[in-house]
């Protein structure tokens, strides 16, 4: 066919039935159908160079339709013809390379039209051939050596291969280095490394990513440096090709270095690559090919193995890029197979050689590929192909299956039978031969066949580069999201770890609080100081014998006075932790349990104490719990469950003691009331006695106050039983935290009689705003009138903020009696040495404030610091025994036989039958008034430690 020119001024009869053979071939494709795909050559079935062109003109009407429905396809180009002084085989491997992407050296014309095997917008990536360029690079050196005349050894061969980082083109560094960077090889080490950093490695993250950078910058810095190859190069795939293929065991040089698989996991350099790159470079030397010309024609068998080799690089690739099971899928994203369009191919073009090698090498291997080869041939040229199968073109264009055309069934049966190493001799099994006569050729009456598109399936969108674009910003916005609400949920929380012993609650419209246990970087801002004491004792103990209390109590709050309860507890609990530590063999771990503002998410904090509890088997019970409120049963029952013991500090709950599990350091409300009767009982004589009043706070709707409601219901029944007229006047709300109390301060003194007894069941903060209001009504400031309040008001700073009216005095109780307890007490003891040491300021505590002339210092006069100090205490006495930790459950039982003397505030006995002692609880009734009308008068008028001994009486607690 050299010298015809295409007749493409009509459309042939022909093109519909090819179409129809091709449309037939795409459709098993397409159903991941293993099946052999022909060589089809088409040439004229008559003499003549007219029909030449008319074959010709086929082939290029397929071209053409082929393109336009987007399938892939790479086609020689007629100029390649012009080069006579080439060898017909020479001219093959130019085509070869070509097809792979190599650029045509210095004055030679491009022998395929540009951008081979380019598809249409639909389909996917386009091709990559590694182990061509592999083939590429190991050609480059030896036509190197070539043209300097010599015959380089191994060593240096291998030098020029590293110099190139084994890849045609990467010479010039930064293509090295951007190669190494996105090269799969490095990726995989670098991950692997990553791993085990972070499972060996107890390291911070950014320790962790900035070894793992490092690592991976090292692999890639060595890989691109002069004269050395690639690290781990056998990690590459067509290096795995070159060390795995069976196809170089054959022929005379069959010794290829293979011994065992276990090669392929050494680093370079492994003598198996060094060996079989060494037996290749040898083979190209002797065929001669890489020198332009015409080879010693001697030297046949090794150029038809170079070209066979060739082939084999660019048809493994070519199954690779279709592979099915493969990562991304690649293999369901390409529809249809590749197309090779070889219009015209001759004898002297190379094409001939090329499509006897494509035949060849299919014969020798086992494996089926896709590539789908069209040509136009000769009737000249034609007889090379003599020894193929022939097959007339079908009747009718065929629309089933390819096994269902008896043209294909016939050849398909053929190759099976002559491609076996017995019949094959110089058969070319996998050409289909199509002689066309001149009925086939002329101008088509039939409608046009279009050629199936090659359309992507639409699911495998949802695999590519676009949907994993779109995963991604899916999957970090949602990550930025759940970041976000980790961060609002939890008080340490994102997505480089989440602290689930705590989290954010917001409490009554405020601000969010930090509610649950302290544990990690998580710290409560209030009670910063303290807790940093508590984590240094922590860290002392290390892998010592240890028991762990939890602290709770309400570490956070709007106001000074919502958070003086909690810090001076907690400073009680440092104290006698502190002490502990330095006293005993079994050590106190304690940890810090926040339940918000009043206690009111004290459920919460609840919660994530008996999560903790279940994790940490050291943990053996609970201090503080200081607050009475609504859900305090649910609270303590889930305590119960839990078997976990509350040594609570101030919960004055009467109804708590039912708990088996509840060990109360306070006075119940009901007790306390029933000192409180001691008072009542001398303001008016019993004759006299007339209107009281009795005024409480409203928390509101959402309020978990019980506190309040027992005080203020005792509290009434103790004024009744005394003789009083009780008015229970409406609850007084609170308006941005402020106390309203203008309403029932009208009805205090609106009454013709204004109240012997105001029995004050509100918070202490709250004392200023009553005092001013009393003061400031014309009836009410000029009658004496009794306050009578529980202990809540121990935590008044009276001459420091609160203030008394002149015609008010005030009693109310404190659960301590220090002025009787204190001195002797362990808790004094503490102290002392610990201003010996020089760290009494660490507390914000010393012993002249602890002991002063005229009493106790108001940092201690309320209890809370010395509860807590005895609830500590109390608890780890009962979880030691004889050097020894106890369980949770022994605990617990020991707790049951505790009678401890010397305590801050006096004798803590629970063993059975204690209150029959007639005293068991610590209490002083306080009487503060007026002295001079700005200054305040604070008197304890009685007071009992803990412990036995009998009552108190109205003769001890004269309120003369």
């Amino acid at each position: 066919m050299p010298g015809a020119d295409a007749d493409t001024s009509r459309r042939y009869e022909t093109t519909p039935h090819v179409a129809g053979m091709l449309n037939s071939l795409f459709r098993e494709f397409r159903r991941r159908k293993s099946i052999a795909v022909p060589q089809f050559v088409l040439h004229p079935a008559s003499d003549g160079s007219a029909a030449d062109g008319q074959v010709l003109g086929v082939v290029e009407e397929l071209g053409h339709e082929l393109a336009e429905q987007g399938i892939r396809c790479a086609r020689v180009k007629p100029c390649a013809r012009s080069e006579s002084e080439l060898h017909p085989r020479v001219r093959a491997l130019h085509l070869l390379q070509e097809l792979c992407g190599k650029k045509p050296g210095p004055g030679r014309e491009p022998c395929v039209e540009p951008d081979p095997w380019e598809g249409g917008r639909g389909q996917y990536k386009p091709y990559v051939f590694p182990r061509s360029d592999l083939l590429a690079t190991i050609e480059d050196a030896v036509a190197r050596e070539a043209r300097e005349n010599g015959r380089a050894s191994t060593e240096e061969l291998l030098k020029r291969l590293n110099g190139k980082g084994w890849r045609p083109g990467g010479t010039h560094w930064a293509t090295r280095l951007r190669g190494q960077a996105m090269d799969a090889s490095k990726t995989l080490p670098a991950l692997l490394i990553a791993v085990i950093a972070v499972v060996v490695a107890d390291k911070p993250w950014y320790v962790t990513l900035g070894f793992v950078a490092a690592a991976f910058a090292l692999l890639i810095v060595l890989s691109v440096l002069p004269g050395r190859a690639p690290v781990l190069l056998v990690l590459r795939r067509e290096i795995r090709w070159f060390l795995g293929t069976t196809y170089l065991n054959q022929g005379p040089r069959a010794e290829r270095g293979e011994r065992g698989t276990w090669r392929l996991l050494r680093l370079w350099p492994p003598g198996s690559v060094r060996q079989r790159v060494e037996a290749v470079a040898r083979d190209l030397r002797d065929s001669g090919l890489l020198v332009d010309g015409w080879p010693d024609e001697a030297a046949e068998d090794a150029q038809r193995r170079h070209l066979q080799l060739r082939v084999h690089a660019l048809r493994e690739d070519l199954r690779d890029a279709h592979a099915a099971r493969s990562l991304d899928l690649r293999g369901r994203k390409r529809p249809t197979p590749p197309v090779l369009l070889l219009a015209p191919a001759g004898r002297d073009d190379g094409s001939i050689e090329l499509i006897k090698a494509i035949s060849d090498i299919r014969s020798v291997r086992s494996e089926l590929d896709p590539l789908l080869l069209i040509a136009a041939v000769g009737r000249d040229d034609v007889g090379e192909l003599q020894s193929s199968f022939e097959a007339p073109l079908p009747a009718q264009p065929m629309t089933g299956p390819v096994s269902d055309i008896p043209e294909y069934a016939d050849w398909n049966r053929s190759r099976r039978v002559n491609q076996s190493p017995s019949t094959r001799g110089s058969t070319l099994p996998w050409v289909l031969r199509i002689p066309l006569s001149d009925e086939w050729l002329r101008e088509a009456r039939t409608g046009r066949r279009r050629i199936t598109p090659a359309v992507r399936p639409r699911w495998t969108w949802l695999w590519s580069s676009p949907a994993l674009v779109l995963l991604l910003s899916a999957a970090a916005l949602g990550l930025w999201f759940y970041d976000a609400h980790l961060g609002e949920r939890y008080c340490a929380g994102g997505l480089s770890g989440v602290n689930r012993d705590s989290e954010r609650v917001r409490i009554g419209g405020n601000d969010p609080e930090c509610v649950g246990v302290a544990t990690g970087s998580v710290s409560f801002p209030e009670a910063g100081k303290v807790q940093k004491l508590i984590r240094t004792a922590n860290k002392q103990i290390r892998r010592q014998d240890h028991v762990t209390v939890v602290y709770a109590g309400p570490l956070s709050g709007s106001t000074q006075g919502q958070l003086t309860k909690g810090l001076q507890e907690l400073r009680g609990v440092h104290l006698a932790q502190r002490s502990i530590n330095e006293e005993s063999s079994v050590k106190l771990r304690v940890l810090v349990a926040n339940g918000g503002r009043d206690m009111y998410a004290q459920k919460t904090m609840a919660r994530h104490i008996i999560q903790l509890a279940d994790r940490d088997k050291s943990i053996v019970g609970v201090v503080g719990m200081g607050r009475d409120m609504t859900d305090s049963d649910d609270v303590q029952e889930m305590y119960r469950k839990a078997d976990l013991p509350v040594v609570s500090s101030t919960n004055s709950g009467t109804h708590m003691a039912r708990y088996p599990n509840f060990f109360g350091l306070a006075g119940t409300d009901e007790w306390q009331n029933d000192q409180l009767r001691l008072i009542a009982n001398q303001l008016v004589p019993a004759p006299e006695r007339g209107r009281a009043v009795v005024l409480a706070r409203d928390h509101g709707k959402n309020s978990h106050d019980q506190y309040t409601k027992e005080q203020k219901r005792y509290g009434g029944e103790m004024l009744a039983d005394a003789g009083y007229q009780v008015d229970s006047l409406p609850d007084y709300k609170l308006s941005n935290g402020q106390p309203v109390l203008d309403r029932q301060i009208e009805a205090v003194c609106a009454e013709e009689e204004v109240p012997q007894a105001l029995y004050f069941a509100g918070r202490s903060e709250d004392v200023t705003p009553l005092m001013k209001g009393i003061a400031s009504n014309d009836r009410c400031n000029r009658e004496k009138i009794a306050v009578l309040a529980g202990d809540d008001l121990s935590k008044a700073r009276f001459g420091e903020g609160t203030h008394v009216a002149k015609n008010v005095t005030i009693y109310h109780l404190v659960l301590t009696a220090l002025e009787q307890s204190l001195p002797g007490s362990i808790f004094l003891g503490r102290l002392d040495k610990l201003e010996d040491e020089g760290k009494a300021d660490d507390l914000g505590l010393t012993m002249d404030e602890a002991l002063q002339k005229d009493g106790v210092s108001s940092k201690l006069d309320d209890g809370q610091t010395a509860l807590s100090h005895d609830a500590t205490e109390v608890l780890h006495r009962a979880a030691e025994s004889d050097g020894q930790a106890r369980s949770r459950a022994e605990t617990w039982a020991a707790l049951r036989q505790t009678d401890f003397t010397s305590l801050a505030t006096g004798r803590i006995n629970f063993t059975e039958g204690a209150d029959d002692t007639g005293h068991r609880f610590a209490v002083s009734i306080v009487k503060v008034t007026n002295r001079d009308g700005r200054d305040n008068d604070r008197k304890i008028l009685c007071s009992r430690q803990a412990g036995p001994g009998k009552a108190l009486t109205e003769e001890e607690c004269s309120v003369e």
